[in-house]
């Protein structure tokens, strides 16, 4: 859904105080690309190593870089090559283009929605990387003799998998977290956080150089979403047994739509959008079609989000020609729609969170000029280039329905927005987006100005903050956050952080 529900020191009246600012910027790659040159982190906070516990973020470069970041410092604690030189010179010209995955293991329960901006950590608990006593830690010792991993291997052409144990064995014998990277090679690599290492050997998953977007990995089943135009994969999703090793794939009757692949329900269920104007349900794990919903030949433009309201499971994505779709999650009956733009929303991926007093919004970014409905409280006059626009979900004759919000300040292609404790951070890109069906080395039509970020104030769409001119490139690969940082990877391929300042 986009909201960051931890606690930390952002909220709408720290950030518009003095004290907010760039922290820190890192150098990820050297060279700008045609397509994302950085990721959006993937962040773990309180890794309990050899050097105390640690605040981590990982992030993907181009050609299968991946960087293991401190959150609090700034500094590279760690990267890695997953394919070999002698493989990358070997690949395709548009793999240079196609962005590396990354995600953390994950479940599919819904968290409980926290009223208010206090609460505690909702996170999931530290665990130490501590080996057996005598034999120091586990960075320097074989990971195979605490829980039956593999031994870290260097990079390079994956030996054959080994007979893993069953998925509940193999995360409570693991003695230290990991991460997964879907490599070009179409390989999934676990890497030990501590230090890159593979703490499990890579497992097959997908055609070698696919454009895959979406990775998330949710109790031990890895999904991705698959496009045309570099490689051999269709369009569809994908599913890896991380147990039995077994891949299941459902192909798409046109491009997945959003940023971000499918959405998962509490019960395991992925919901599909694509261009081809259709919303699918899938069966968890197999892949087996068990619903769809059809917009009468519109294409959907965003990937779905699904949240919680009075007791049902409702799930929301934007179409073309504007219009938000709000549907049942258990037969995918359309209960409400809303047209707000004359040129359509943008094709990334929508953000749901419950404000304090109870208040479930639903928010939007608009890809062009906004003609909005009566009801909107419009902030900073016309909107010429995009915004964000938000919605009250609300209650009408027994059904939901979409009530008019805000819309935001003018901003240039904004990137669907990320909520963390009532502030809503956004930013305007500064560049026109390819669309889905264009190759992902294919530059874009323009470049207009550098990206801006904004902060704004999720109830009233009020501008907080922004970052002026301090970003010198434009952005495409969307926002990270946390609960006292937000983190922008710009297209030259430098990571900036925001945040209050901490001692160290």
């Amino acid at each position: 859904s986009s909201w960051v529900r931890v606690e930390g020191k952002i909220s709408p009246d720290a950030v518009q105080q003095p004290g907010f600012e760039l922290l820190w910027t890192i150098r990820v790659e050297a060279e700008a690309t045609r397509a994302p040159a950085v990721t959006p982190p993937v962040l773990l906070d309180l890794v309990i190593g050899y050097r105390w516990f640690r605040a981590l973020e990982f992030v993907a470069g181009r050609l299968d870089h991946v960087l293991a970041i401190d959150s609090d410092l700034g500094g590279i604690e760690w990267e890695r090559r997953l394919t070999a030189p002698a493989t990358s010179s070997r690949a395709p010209a548009c793999a240079a283009s196609v962005p590396l995955n990354l995600a953390r293991p994950t479940s599919a329960a819904l968290p409980p929605v926290v009223v208010g901006y206090g609460g505690g950590r909702m996170g999931v608990p530290a665990r130490g990387a501590v080996g057996t006593a005598g034999e120091g830690a586990v960075t320097l010792t074989p990971a195979a003799a605490h829980g039956g991993n593999a031994a870290p291997a260097p990079p390079g052409p994956p030996a054959p998998p080994a007979v893993l144990k069953p998925a509940a064995q193999r995360s409570s014998l693991r003695p230290f977290p990991i991460v997964y990277a879907l490599s070009s090679t179409g390989m999934l690599h676990t890497l030990n956080v501590v230090n890159g290492a593979d703490a499990e050997p890579p497992l097959a998953f997908l055609p070698p150089h696919a454009i895959a977007r979406g990775l998330i990995v949710v109790d031990d089943i890895a999904y991705v979403a698959t496009g045309r135009g570099c490689g051999a994969a269709p369009d569809g999703v994908w599913a890896l047994d991380l147990d039995s090793r077994q891949v299941a794939t459902w192909h798409s009757a046109g491009a997945i739509a959003g940023s971000v692949g499918p959405a998962i329900g509490p019960d395991g269920t992925l919901y599909v959008a694509t261009t081809h104007g259709e919303l699918v349900t899938l069966a968890p794990r197999t892949l087996k079609a068990k619903n769809v919903s059809r917009s009468g030949g519109v294409p959907f433009a965003s990937s779905p989000v699904l949240f919680e309201h009075r007791g049902r499971m409702l799930v929301a994505a934007s179409t073309r020609d504007g219009r938000i779709h709000v549907l049942d999650s258990r037969d995918l009956a359309d209960v409400t729609g809303a047209v707000i733009s004359a040129s359509g929303l943008a094709g990334g991926t929508l953000a749901s969170w419950v404000a304090p007093d109870g208040t479930r919004w639903l928010l939007a970014a608009a890809a062009g000029p906004v003609l909005t409905d009566a009801g909107f409280a419009l902030r900073g006059g016309a909107v010429t280039h995009g915004a964000i626009v938000a919605w009250r979900v609300v209650e009408q004759n027994g059904a939901p329905a979409l009530e008019p919000g805000w819309v935001s300040r003018d901003m240039i292609a904004p990137l669907g927005p990320v909520v963390i404790r009532g502030v809503v951070f956004a930013v305007a890109s500064g560049a026109a987006r390819p669309t889905e069906r264009q190759r992902p080395n294919t530059a874009p039509a323009e470049r207009s100005s550098p990206a801006i970020l904004y902060a704004l104030d999720g109830a009233t769409g009020r501008e907080l903050w922004s970052s002026g001119i301090t970003l010198t490139a434009g952005v495409r690969g969307g926002l990270s956050g946390g609960g006292s940082e937000v983190y922008v990877g710009a297209d030259d391929g430098t990571l900036y952080a925001f945040g209050f300042p901490m001692e160290h």
